[in-house]
């Protein structure tokens, strides 16, 4: 744009020069036709038809020159007005290109937001927590997934699973329900409470335990915390109870949950002793465990705190 800008001026420039010239060269034609009076000076240069040749054969030849450059200067001229829509063209095309990126990264953004938010909605739908040693789940902090029958492996076999489970009410079975298998398997048993029974507040060591799984839609975590009744600040308790385990002497092994402190049986269970998957009331043990603030040997609470 500088560089045309600078042509466009010379341009004017050599337009001024040649009207100038065409001035002076009118001015002298007029000077010859109308002089009558004058030095001798003048009278030669009148009286001399051949200097005024001179004179104007090299103001044509001037001139020529002038129209000549006149004539380079307005083609470099028009071929950089050409290469000028040229390039504004590419850039009208880049331009557009442009702002068609723009529009799809700004459609991706839109979806990368939306999807992280259906991320965090997802992940914000509740903490999940099973109660031990009862049917129901605490009201207004929590509502019910399922409930069930706790159960487990047998507590004198080797290659026991540790834990405990919920089984619910209400089984779907697969399409290998009935497949004809040996004993190399693992099982499921029931549990059933154990000693002492007056720790869950059983009449009958061989009650079954029942427990259900709960959901606290505005939480996120869920905590169970052993040797305290209750929650740390910042924490919200969804139950309370006695620390619960398989016997220290048995095969298999086991975990600690929190039972209930107003522990349920299933109606029915107390009537066969049937083992299974065993609670037992937790002791605490002085040594590497400090005491105080623990005593040795006596029972452990528990509680349930969502976040």
């Amino acid at each position: 744009m500088t560089y045309v800008s600078f042509l466009t001026a010379d341009h004017t420039r050599l337009s001024t020069c040649l009207n100038m010239f065409s001035y002076l060269l009118l001015t002298a034609f007029l000077a010859v036709i109308s002089y009558t009076n004058g030095s001798d000076e003048k009278r030669i240069l009148l009286s001399d038809p051949q200097y005024i040749q001179q004179e104007l054969t090299r103001f044509q030849s001037e001139l020529q020159e002038i129209q000549v450059k006149y004539n380079t200067q307005n083609t470099k001229l028009a071929e950089l007005q050409v290469k000028y829509d040229t390039q504004n063209t590419n850039l009208t095309e880049l331009q557009k290109k442009y702002d068609s990126q723009n529009t799809k990264v700004t459609e991706l953004q839109a979806k990368v937001t939306t999807f992280e938010n259906a991320f965090i909605s997802q992940g914000d739908k509740g903490a999940v927590l099973t109660r031990w040693g009862r049917s129901d789940c605490p009201a207004n902090i929590t509502t019910m997934v399922y409930s069930g029958t706790a159960g487990g492996s047998f507590f004198t076999h080797t290659g026991a699973a540790a834990e405990y489970v919920c089984m619910p009410d209400d089984p779907i079975w697969g399409p290998n329900k009935d497949l004809v298998y040996g004993e190399v398997v693992g099982y499921i048993y029931g549990a059933e409470y154990q000693d002492p029974d007056t720790l869950f507040g059983m009449s009958d060591y061989a009650e079954d335990v029942p427990c259900a799984v709960c959901l606290g839609e505005q939480y996120t975590a869920s905590l169970m915390i052993p040797g305290r009744t209750q929650c740390y600040p910042g924490w919200t308790e969804v139950y309370h109870g006695n620390l619960a385990s398989g016997y220290h002497g048995h095969t298999a092994a086991s975990q600690y949950v929190c039972v209930d402190e107003h522990a349920q049986a299933i109606p029915g269970g107390g009537t066969h002793d049937e083992d299974g998957k065993l609670f037992y009331g937790v002791k605490a043990k002085c040594g590497a465990l400090p005491c105080p603030p623990y005593e040795d040997g006596k029972f452990l609470s528990c509680v349930v705190c969502m976040k």
